[in-house]
């Protein structure tokens, strides 16, 4: 049972009459000081978030405390509580007294008639010293243990800043532990090669540390990543701030404890750009064929001069991590991120029926005219996007702006002290202290179907007249019942995207176009950005089953295609076909992230041929203008026995969307949808 709800309760009863972002920060020092201090055997790193969980505590008084902690009230992901990434640099060069001090200097500079900024600052001082015994209670832990060294090394970080690569990795470590143990969900690293490499290269060069040590450490970071299975991203390579190129050793390491971990949780990416050393892909593609769907990989130039397009300083957009599964983010500099699902298969089938649903029969849409010519189905589908849009903007605003109004309340004093400029402004991360606002992320579901679906109107009623607009939306209307000589017509006859077709692609290129420009027209209440995405996570299912039937020939309920990926099992000239498909998509406009699912058979990346297949197929698809690729490389009757026989398969991985998980434990819808995927036998 949750006894960290009592703990916590406790806490705000205890601190009655101090400010609430006062009380935020002694509520989570309290679980600090009572959670249990879990070690296992061969850490190398400690901390660990079990502790929050570990104790059962009286049911009664839970379910008191519960009550209490609903009535205080928190933020939530979509108010942005969490998919963020502190500024680990300033935590490992500077240490916690120097932020300490910071905020110190800062309360000391604020006039005393500036009561709200006062009681954030004194909060982030509360938050730091609670990181700081929590410290000292684990280097209590490594005496127990014996460990003479690790007591040491985590009661000096209390008092310095750290001066090895084990210490910095440590206190980072501890830090993010910390944040789970705040409910903080997919917290990221961001980008560690960079920010842990000045402690590498010093180690190195001083003889601290062997190559094989600092492996070491780092299997034993994302084996402590994957422990509950939270997707927590970590981002290497890519562009310096300068605009060189990032990829050092350390990127290197990264991938290969990846590989060696082959498990959920920590969920790494490979910033890619036009001057990434062939080595780091082959890298990358060893990685990526050992099963465990890591890392994707993002395209550099595109998204540094789509974020510089969107108003980021050049030097920050250079910058960017991810949070989450696939959300870009300035690291140490912005609030945190939240997202939305739309799904843009259902306003093809509204712009069909004038506004109308095909499943309910409810007007969901506005009334648009009757799609008697292409022009008129394609005009309909615009202003069929835009209301769903407009709606679906004044729904996330309207949550937003009932946390706003509670913004004095609703802090983040931990998450502040590590955001630029939270400390010198007197300012919560959601209050206008980060230097960057945060964004929301609205994910348009299905393109691949969205494109498939318009094409297929477009050449079989409109071009062809093969059918009849009446024909078409009577056989939708009874599911294909009767009309499986018709339905085939629709799968064979119409083009699909990913095919290398230009006529379908460019449909979906402007069908993304149409969605995405409209959502950047919209602002959130803070002044951030909604921005589109073209991903779905596994919403894809459920997005299929708020949709009838549809001209690309999919069934009443299907699952919609996945993200930015074609239709499954549609795209059938292989992987370059599906790559120059999906590349056609204007990503510039899509900043906030996007996915592309390809399922390789493992024949296809066998041996160093394979290797520099994969790196050929990235290389070619970002040369085009793709943003982004993930693989799969678990043969499809390795999947169908591990779901005929799960207990044979309990440590299978695969990528589902913008995670990896463990193929057994999905739920089996999801699990027919990795199946379903087009599986590429050849990449030459």
């Amino acid at each position: 049972m949750p006894v960290w709800m009592v703990w916590k309760a406790r806490s705000f009863e205890e601190t009655a009459g101090l400010p609430m972002t006062v009380r935020r920060a002694h509520a989570l020092n309290a679980i600090l000081e009572r959670c249990e201090l879990l070690a296992f055997p061969d850490d190398r790193l400690y901390g660990s978030s079990h502790g929050r969980w570990a104790v059962d505590g009286d049911a009664d008084e839970i379910a008191h405390a519960s009550a209490a902690l609903q009535t205080i009230g928190e933020r939530s992901f979509v108010t942005h509580a969490d998919h963020a990434a502190p500024d680990y640099h300033t935590l490992v060069s500077e240490g916690l007294p120097a932020l300490q001090a910071r905020a110190m200097a800062s309360l000391a500079s604020t006039p005393d008639d500036a009561g709200d900024k006062r009681a954030f600052l004194e909060s982030v001082i509360v938050a730091l010293k609670g990181v700081a015994a929590h410290l000292e209670r684990w280097a209590s832990k490594a005496d127990e243990l014996g460990d003479r060294k690790g007591s040491a090394m985590l009661r000096s970080l209390v008092h310095r800043p750290p001066r090895t690569f084990h210490e910095a990795l440590q206190l980072a470590f501890m830090v993010h532990m910390v944040f789970r143990m705040d409910g903080r969900y997919a917290m990221a690293l961001g980008r560690l090669d960079q920010w842990l490499h000045p402690f590498y290269e010093r180690d190195m060069r001083d003889g601290r540390i062997t190559r094989s040590e600092a492996l070491a450490l780092l299997e034993n970071l994302f084996a402590k990543l994957a422990d509950r299975g939270d997707i927590q991203n970590v981002c290497v390579g890519g562009l310096t701030r300068n605009g060189d190129d990032a990829t050092n050793d350390l990127s290197f390491l990264c991938v290969e404890a990846v590989k060696r971990i082959a498990r959920p949780g920590g969920n790494l990416t490979a910033r890619i750009h036009s001057r990434t050393s062939h080595a780091f892909l082959r890298a990358c593609a060893d990685c990526m064929r050992g099963g465990s769907g890591f890392p994707a990989v993002y395209n550099d130039d595109i998204e540094v001069p789509a974020l510089v397009e969107q108003g980021y300083a050049v030097e920050d957009a250079r910058d960017y991590c991810f949070v989450g599964c696939i959300e870009a983010f300035i690291q140490g500099k912005q609030a945190p991120w939240a997202d939305s699902r739309f799904n843009l298969l259902r306003c093809v089938d509204l712009a069909l029926r004038q506004g109308r649903d095909g499943l309910t029969g409810r007007q969901l849409g506005p009334e648009t005219p009757m799609p008697t010519t292409w022009e008129a189905l394609w005009a309909a589908y615009g202003e069929q996007i835009a209301a769903g849009i407009r709606t679906h903007v004044e729904h996330i605003c309207a949550i937003e702006r009932e946390a706003d109004s509670r913004a004095q309340d609703l802090t983040s004093p931990l998450l502040s002290a590590l955001t630029d400029d939270c400390i010198a402004r007197g300012l919560d991360v959601n209050a206008g202290g980060a230097r960057y606002a945060a964004n929301h992320g609205i994910a348009g579901m299905g393109i691949g179907s969205t494109a498939d679906a318009l094409a297929a109107m477009k050449r079989i009623v409109y071009e062809t007249g093969m059918l009849t607009l009446a024909d078409m939306t009577a056989m939708l209307d009874r599911n294909f019942a009767g009309f499986e000589r018709e339905r085939r017509m629709l799968l064979n006859d119409a083009p699909k995207y990913g095919n290398d077709d230009g006529e379908v692609d460019g449909l979906a290129a402007d069908a993304a176009e149409v969605f995405c420009r409209e959502v950047l027209r919209h602002r959130t209440p803070s002044g951030g950005r909604f921005w589109g995405l073209m991903a779905a996570n596994v919403q894809n299912v459920a997005a299929g089953r708020e949709v009838g039937a549809t001209p690309d020939g999919r069934r009443s309920g299907e699952p919609v295609s996945d993200a930015a990926s074609p239709s499954f099992g549609r795209d059938r000239n292989g992987p370059t076909a599906a790559v120059r498909s999906v590349a056609r998509l204007d990503y510039g406009l899509a900043p906030g992230g996007n996915v592309v699912n390809m399922k390789l058979n493992p024949g296809a990346v066998e041996g160093d041929r394979g290797l520099d297949a994969i790196a050929a197929l990235i290389r070619t698809c970002f040369s085009l203008g793709g943003v982004q690729l993930q693989f799969n490389t678990v043969s499809r009757e390795c999947l169908m026995e591990a779901m005929e026989h799960p207990e044979l398969y309990p440590d299978l991985v695969v990528r589902v969307s913008g995670f990896s998980a463990y193929f057994t434990r999905l739920d089996r819808a999801v699990q027919e949808d990795v199946l379903a995927r087009t599986e590429h036998r050849a990449l030459a």
